[in-house]
Order: C-alpha cells, then sequence, then structure tokens
C-alpha cells in the first residue's frame, strides 16, 4: 500500500489513537518518498551537468587541439619548405604540393639538372645583405625563370627569432603561398622593395597586410592570415630545419642570408656583383651540362668557360634570345 493512498476505507474498524497513530505513519512514509524523490531529481540534474560540462570541455578541447594542430602544419605549396617558381614565356607560375603535416618533415625538391639550372634561394626580410643581393641580382634571376631556363626555389626564414620583423615577412610569405601561390614573386619583390627603407622593427602586420594589397592581391583571408600570424610556428621551424641541414647542396647549414644555390653550388662571391654571379651560373652549368671526361679532360665544354652556344643557358646574365 502506497504511503499516499488516501482512501478512507483503511481507518475502518480503527479506534481514535489507531487512526491518529497510522496517518502519523503515513505521513512519515510519504515525507520520506518526497526527499528520496527530491534526491532522484538532484542526482539526475547533478549527472545531466557534468555530462553538459564534460560535453561542453571536449568540444573545447577539440577546438583547441584543431587550432593548436593547424599552427604547426604548414602552409600549402610549400611541401619542401620553400615554394618552387617556374617559368614559360613570360609567366611566373607556383608549383602547388600539399602541405607539411604536424609532425612530419619536408618534403626536398629533386635536384633535376637535366632540363633548367635549379635556383634555391634562402631569403630573410629583414636583413639587409639580402635587400643588396636582390636589388643587384633579382630581376636576371627572375628573367631566367621566365623564359624557362631555371626554377626558383624561395625559401623564406627568419633568422633573427621567432619575434622579429623576418618571421612576420616570413609568415606573409607563407599565407600567400597557402592560399594564391602564384602571387607569392609579386610579394616577394614588394617585400624586397621594403628593406632599404624598413622602419625600426620593421613593418606592422597590418603594414604587411596593406602591402600584399598594393601588391595586387586582395584576399580578406590572406589578410587575416597575415595579421594572426597564423604559420609563426612553421616559419620558426622551417628556419631551424635549414640551419640544421640544406638538402641537395654542397654547403651543410644555413649561417647566414641570402643563400643561393645553383645546381646543387652555393654562391658565395659579393653580393653586389652581377659579373661574378653571372660567371659563377655559367660555369656551374657548364659542370652540370658537360661533366668532365673520366681522364680528366673535357672535350665539350667552350674553352672560355661559357655556357654552350646552343640556347639552352644564360652566359651573360640574360635570358638567351629566342
Amino acid at each position: 500500500m502506497s504511503p499516499a493512498t488516501s482512501d478512507k476505507s483503511i481507518y475502518d474498524g480503527m479506534s481514535k489513537k489507531d487512526r491518529q497513530a497510522l496517518s502519523r505513519e503515513l505521513a512519515r512514509l510519504r515525507r520520506i518518498e518526497e526527499q528520496k524523490r527530491r534526491r532522484r531529481n538532484k542526482i539526475i540534474a547533478i549527472v545531466v551537468a557534468v555530462v553538459a560540462v564534460v560535453a561542453l570541455l571536449a568540444g573545447a578541447a577539440w577546438a583547441i587541439y584543431s587550432t593548436v594542430r593547424a599552427s604547426f602544419t604548414g602552409p600549402a605549396n610549400m611541401l619542401s619548405d620553400g615554394i618552387v617558381l617556374t617559368g614559360s614565356g613570360s609567366a611566373i607560375t607556383a608549383t602547388t604540393t600539399d602541405a607539411i603535416q604536424p609532425g612530419e618533415q619536408p618534403v626536398p625538391s629533386e635536384l633535376d639538372t637535366a632540363t633548367v639550372l635549379r635556383l634555391t634561394e634562402y631569403v630573410d626580410y629583414g636583413s639587409a645583405d639580402v635587400g643588396t643581393f636582390e636589388t643587384t641580382n633579382g630581376a636576371s634571376l627572375q628573367s631566367y625563370v621566365s623564359a624557362g631556363y631555371a626554377s626558383l626555389e624561395l625559401h623564406p626564414v627568419a633568422l633573427e627569432g621567432p619575434d622579429s620583423y623576418s618571421a612576420r615577412a616570413a609568415n606573409t610569405i607563407a599565407c600567400v603561398a597557402n592560399a594564391v601561390p602564384d602571387a607569392v614573386l609579386p610579394v616577394h619583390n614588394a617585400l624586397i622593395a621594403k628593406i632599404a627603407d624598413l622602419p625600426d622593427g620593421g613593418l606592422s602586420n597590418d603594414e604587411l597586410a596593406k602591402l600584399v594589397s598594393d601588391a595586387g592581391l586582395t584576399d580578406d583571408s590572406v589578410a587575416s592570415c597575415i595579421t594572426g600570424n597564423e604559420f609563426s610556428d612553421w616559419v620558426t621551424d622551417s628556419t631551424a630545419r635549414a640551419q640544421a641541414g640544406i638538402p641537395n647542396a654542397d654547403v651543410e647549414t644555413l649561417a647566414a642570408a641570402p643563400l643561393l644555390i645553383v645546381d646543387g653550388k652555393a654562391y658565395t662571391g659579393a653580393l653586389d656583383d652581377p659579373e661574378a654571379l653571372s660567371t659563377f651560373i655559367t660555369e656551374t652549368y657548364t659542370e652540370v651540362a658537360d661533366p668532365p671526361a673520366t681522364d680528366g679532360t673535357d672535350p665539350t665544354a667552350p674553352a672560355d668557360g661559357t655556357a654552350p652556344a646552343d640556347g639552352t643557358a644564360p652566359a651573360d646574365g640574360t635570358a638567351p634570345a629566342e
């Protein structure tokens, strides 16, 4: 019999005293049942709240994990830690690749010297030396690429550390490469043009976003990537990798910028001497295209040290005529 029953027949035949005692007992039982109901409801409420909090924390944890994971994902089209630019006619386009995933290592570009010169350049956009080298030689190097005689692989690095202008500028290149890779070269040139008159501390992120816009790339996702330092972790990691080892080169590590590698050989001449660089490129090309014979002679190489006269390589620092 439920203590909540109100059937008056249960009192039939009972004395007044017994009826009062029974009523008290039934009231006590009702109070106990109500207390149990309230405890159950309280437990249910606590369980629901805990489940909700756990779900909320799980969602927050996933969001944090996704954000952290994204911060360690490299930019698309820079699987080698650099972006490869090739040309045909007058246009220069970027080679598209996957992004480096968290925990993975970059994949070095193949050093296939059978078709074109392979130019690899490590660039720190906060370096005055980079400004000198690029102002002197950048147009010539890019002319080789646009004519189809060379490929250029740009590696933005930050030798001044993760909190430097160099890091923010390298992040800018990464943001552009990730979203609109064919716009990397114009942005690269715009960053180079700014080196000579950089203010103390370099350009702010907002100024870098404006520089990209002024260079012809108006993309909100690129601007937010720049102002949010989206690839700052990748910049730090890729710079450290370059300082630990340079693939496909006769130099072991990156010690200073700029570093230009031509078909696996590092240029060590004067940064402001275009003739020295042209001679180096020509001699390097000749060695690769016409390796010495096993007897120590090289019957196919021109005696004057220039590249073959068949139009396959630049000999004077400019793209050869068609």
